[in-house]
């Protein structure tokens, strides 16, 4: 069986990573990153939506089955008309984590962290409305941290990530919070950063910083029992293609970081 990851760069690799440790996925993989277009956040709409289909339907032309689509922005984005329009491939969305901590019973209120695209659509919105939250929720675009994890160079960056954490945490009282959800999966590389920036500002804060790959991930796993007709997952040969839509080597470094594995093929989709 075929699977494709699709993100605009790394972050999609957080949720391909928690699968692949914690849930154990063993499949045929195709994780496709749009490096050229990168990042998609900051971008116009409209020409988004287009690369994003492209991508899509590149995935589903080499027979991928189920599709993650491991990027908040293009779910948000996309993910109703893929599944109107595509009606035999199963999407698996991303969402920002905002059930998991409305649902905490420490919640107080909420930080939600996502990209400029994700935090105004509507899809997000109605999540915040439908869990009737909307008092105790805040959003905020944290573009630049896209910016940081494509960065060759991150790992040597973490004063200049910090401070960037904590000037966006210090438009707030944060005593007032209990979870910080990233809601892009890019940020979650920067999990230990956000928690060396809470100790720091506050070292008896209790705030919990939360992704939804762990979902995702149970959500993959048992589409692929459906699809498969298996009562539990059985696993069977794992074998990871980074597809990438330009020339770009530092990503395929980065990628044997993230996923601590350098058996890792490479494929291009070059325009």
């Amino acid at each position: 069986m075929k699977i494709g990851f699709f993100d605009s760069g790394l972050g999609g690799l957080t949720v391909l990573k928690e699968a692949l440790e914690n849930e154990g996925l063993s499949e045929e993989i195709y994780y496709l990153a749009d490096t050229k277009n990168t990042p998609y956040g900051i971008k116009d709409e409209e020409f988004v939506k287009k690369v994003i289909y492209d991508n899509i339907e590149y995935l589903i032309k080499i027979g991928c089955n189920p599709i993650v689509i491991a990027c908040n922005t293009a779910t948000s984005l996309c993910i109703n008309e893929f599944r109107e329009n595509y009606n035999d491939i199963v999407f698996i969305g991303t969402e920002p984590a905002v059930k998991v901590a409305a649902d905490s019973n420490m919640s107080k209120k909420i930080l939600v962290l996502a990209t400029s695209i994700t935090v105004r659509r509507e899809k997000l919105l109605n999540l915040i409305d439908k869990l009737n939250i909307k008092d105790n929720v805040e959003l905020l675009a944290a573009d630049e941290l896209v910016t940081f994890a494509e960065n060759i160079n991150c790992n040597n960056m973490k004063n200049e990530i910090n401070n960037y954490i904590e000037s966006i945490l210090s438009q707030f009282n944060m005593s007032e919070f209990s979870h910080i959800v990233l809601g892009c999966t890019h940020f979650p590389i920067f999990r230990d950063n956000f928690y060396n920036v809470i100790n720091k500002i506050n070292p008896n804060l209790d705030i919990k910083v939360i992704d939804g790959a762990r979902g995702i991930s149970n959500n993959l796993k048992n589409y692929i029992n459906k699809i498969k007709g298996n009562k539990k997952y059985v696993q069977g040969t794992k074998k990871i293609t980074i597809v990438l839509t330009s020339k770009n080597n530092d990503f395929i470094v980065r990628t044997k970081q993230i996923l601590a594995n350098d058996k890792i093929e490479v494929d291009y989709k070059l325009q």
